[in-house]
């Protein structure tokens, strides 16, 4: 009966909530959209399959971005025609993107120590191709300078082997290593994603709140 005496103040609620969730669903969207379109992105990881996780977690983004905004359509018609139907399938929707969210935020805190690994990887590898694959002179130049850092692993020590240390490989980083900086900048772009993430994961619970806060008043008002 408590909810039912408020009954329009949850319904104006709930539309503006939806209004703010398309809001953030266009938000969301945008992240991705940079994160795929980024140069700063796109120069390290265009000719690095090992580390495209940037590019899976864009679509992702891109994916949950459209879906949030038809969600939130629907939450609007749902609350202004006071259609019980139309706000069960807001709060199930809300519940599997929440479910996937989870899931996929296990897998991306997971896939950091496996990522750490396949960084190290890939520049030890066009290391070794550097004088070799245009592919791998570019990359690692372009780390190389981007970072003030030379080689993988083990600096300077990399190119040993080879014919001599890139000039990319500036005289007074020679003995800074690109796999831990190049990494950190990496862990920086995660972290914008992990802060969209939880924000996505707050509102999403707050969502399902409001869609259950008015299906109980939709019930007491008919009652």
């Amino acid at each position: 009966m408590a909810l039912g005496s408020c009954y329009s103040c949850i319904k104006y609620l709930m539309f503006a909530f939806n209004f703010l969730f398309w809001l953030l669903g266009c938000a969301i969207l945008g992240v991705g959209i940079w994160l795929r379109v980024d140069p700063n992105v796109a120069k390290y990881v265009d000719h690095a399959d090992e580390i495209n996780i940037f590019y899976t977690l864009a679509y992702v983004l891109m994916a949950i971005g459209i879906i949030i905004m038809i969600i939130g359509f629907l939450g609007c018609c749902g609350a202004i025609r006071e259609s019980k139907g139309m706000l069960g399938a807001f709060f199930v929707l809300l519940f599997i993107i929440f479910a996937i969210l989870m899931g996929f935020g296990i897998w991306a805190a997971l896939e950091k120590d496996v990522l750490k690994d396949e960084v190290t990887r890939k520049l030890r590898s066009d290391v070794k191709s550097y004088y070799k694959k245009a592919t791998s002179r570019k990359t690692m130049d372009t780390i190389q300078s981007s970072f003030h850092c030379c080689g993988a692993d083990n600096a300077a020590m990399d190119y040993a082997e080879q014919m001599k240390v890139p000039d990319s490989c500036e005289a007074e980083y020679r003995d800074e290593p690109c796999d831990k900086v190049f990494f950190d900048w990496i862990a920086e772009h995660l972290v914008i994603v992990a802060g969209v993430a939880i924000a996505i994961a707050i509102v999403l619970i707050l969502g399902m709140i409001f869609s259950m806060a008015l299906c109980c008043a939709l019930r007491d008002n008919m009652a």
